[in-house]
């Protein structure tokens, strides 16, 4: 196999885990936002978590999509960081479903 096609395939290969990552992300994001509100009291509180997760996860990716070489499209990397951001939170959230807790 030339060079230059075992380059583009290699290519290829992160973009497609990049696609998966971001998929499984964007699931991620979707249930700590879907949760969030069943473990927080009060609007004012509801409305602030869900901002400061959007936009820590709008700063994170950009940084991310703005790294030199990134070997992904800028916009898998904008969403793969977005995603990121939201992963410590979907897990805690769970386990609070888990263990029947009341809002906070």
């Amino acid at each position: 196999m030339p060079r230059e096609t075992r380059r583009n395939v290699r290519e290829m290969y992160v973009v497609w885990k990049g696609v998966v990552a971001s998929t499984l992300l964007s699931a991620v994001v979707c249930y700590a936002h879907y949760e969030l509100p069943h473990f927080t009291r009060g609007a004012t509180k509801r409305v602030t978590a869900h901002a400061i997760l959007i936009a820590a996860g709008v700063a994170f990716g950009a940084v991310c999509s703005w790294m030199p070489d990134v070997p992904m499209p800028r916009w898998l990397a904008f969403v793969a960081g977005f995603g990121a951001v939201h992963t410590p939170g979907a897990p805690i959230l769970l386990i609070k479903r888990m263990r029947g807790s009341s809002m906070s």
